[in-house]
């Protein structure tokens, strides 16, 4: 079934997006929470977003992590907010590494929202370095800020093959549309 809008246009649907959102603290939510509102202000008009929420205590119970796990391993993007200072806690690190093996070779971003330092010659952290490494080994864009542009099929993968798929093209619906012969002039 085609939706149309008020004036009878023809409106195409929105693709379904899901975020992953993991926090710190009350303070890396606020970040996380600006980052999500300045994502779905610039590409509402393309997408319909499905944003979860966890605090990386969430992650310490065993249901939370299993859903969020699973969560994470189909989701188009992980925003993981976080304070600069010191290391991941092993739960954290545990959650990563669970999805990252869940996903295999699925497309996506890791987006590694870390709390500016006071200290700004010590951007460069350990948990800095722990997602974009994570995202590497993930095959997945690694960003520190709201993207340009989130269409992800790259050229050559089963997410572009399956999205070319289904888009009809002038070229296509021309064959789809043309009359057949009469059968007389096939022979």
């Amino acid at each position: 079934m085609t939706r149309t809008n008020e004036d009878g246009a023809r409106m195409v649907p929105k693709a379904a997006w899901s975020i992953v959102v993991v926090y710190e603290d009350s303070t890396t939510r606020e970040q996380a929470v600006v980052f999500c509102d300045q994502l779905v202000r610039r590409f509402w008009e393309r997408f319909e977003f499905e944003v979860g929420w966890w605090s990386f205590d969430m992650l310490g119970q065993a249901a939370a992590a299993k859903e969020v796990t699973e969560r994470a391993a189909r989701a188009n993007l992980i925003a993981i907010s976080t304070t600069p200072e010191g290391e991941f806690p092993s739960p954290i690190k545990v959650w990563i590494e669970a999805w990252l093996t869940m996903r295999g070779e699925r497309e996506g971003m890791l987006a590694g929202l870390i709390v500016p330092p006071a200290d700004p010659s010590s951007w460069e952290g350990q948990k800095h370095n722990y997602l974009r490494h994570a995202a590497h080994r993930g095959a997945m864009d690694y960003l520190t800020q709201v993207p340009q542009d989130i269409e992800q099929a790259v050229p050559d993968s089963p997410e572009f093959y399956s999205r070319r798929a289904e888009q009809v093209t002038s070229i296509l619906d021309g064959i789809l549309h043309q009359q057949a012969p009469p059968p007389h002039l096939l022979t």
